[in-house]
């Protein structure tokens, strides 16, 4: 436990103080400002209600915010997590760390929670929406709100661990980011490739597994518009992260047992 908090320390203190980091962040914080701004004026001027402040689609807007910020993160995930290992590996430096007495599972852990936690610093900036639209008098389900924030949490927890193992594979940045970036968007768009197998009566099977496997579809069941948390989506984001970081770790154990 030691080794992974001071690994966690490491890691998460390098995010904090790195340019590329930030200016992802800032990026990503004024493209949904700009969206939330937009989404806001829309339904001003489209309500002819002098009371239209107080009618503004709150649930909406989060809504489509949060689904914005994690249809993004096949482009932020990989390159929040493309260094992580690849970078090590390419300078010699991940061969010194293992040499260190901690386990790899600590080794790869601490680095997923220090980008996790990141992730969720971003993600936290973004609740200043829900307090703009309080203080313009439209309150949001606060049970819903709750429920996608959790969502967009987990979601973003499982794409990270998604993206590490391409980080812990290959040494070269610029391919764990695009291979990390066509996992994601495969496992996105999984549930619309079972849509269109479903068609098919003797596919219905198929077409039921993949839609399991689908990134989205766990997503917005986890909502379910209405703010009801279902466990069983809970669970695969979990077991995802945990399937991502034993596979990762076994990579990485593997490096350094070719060290040796």
């Amino acid at each position: 436990m030691r080794a992974l908090w001071a690994v966690y320390k490491r890691e998460t203190s390098l995010f904090f103080r790195s340019t590329v980091a930030y200016a992802i962040s800032c990026a990503l914080i004024l493209f949904l400002g700009i969206l939330f701004s937009s989404m806001v004026a829309n339904a001003n001027l489209n309500n002819q209600s002098p009371y239209a402040q107080q009618l503004i689609p709150g649930d909406q807007v989060i809504t489509y915010s949060l689904g914005t910020l994690t249809f993004l993160m096949f482009v932020i995930a990989p390159l929040l997590t493309m260094r992580l290992l690849s970078e090590e590996a390419r300078e010699g430096t991940i061969e010194v760390l293992l040499t260190l007495p901690m386990s790899e599972a600590s080794f790869v852990v601490g680095k997923f929670f220090a980008a996790w936690t990141f992730y969720t610093f971003v993600l936290l900036l973004t609740l200043i929406h829900v307090l703009l639209l309080l203080a313009i008098g439209t309150r949001p389900d606060a049970g819903l709100v709750f429920a996608m924030y959790l969502g967009a949490w987990l979601y973003g927890g499982a794409v990270l661990s998604i993206t590490m193992i391409w980080s812990a594979v290959t040494e070269d940045q610029i391919v764990a980011a695009f291979l990390g970036a066509a996992s994601i968007l495969v496992l996105y768009l999984a549930d619309q490739v079972a849509g269109l197998v479903q068609s098919q009566p003797s596919l219905a099977p198929v077409a039921d597994f993949v839609r399991e496997l689908s990134l989205n579809a766990h997503y917005e069941n986890v909502l379910l518009r209405t703010g009801v948390i279902r466990a069983a989506d809970v669970a695969y984001f979990i077991l995802l992260m945990i399937a991502c970081l034993f596979i990762t770790t076994i990579i990485v154990g593997t490096r350094r047992w070719r060290a040796n």
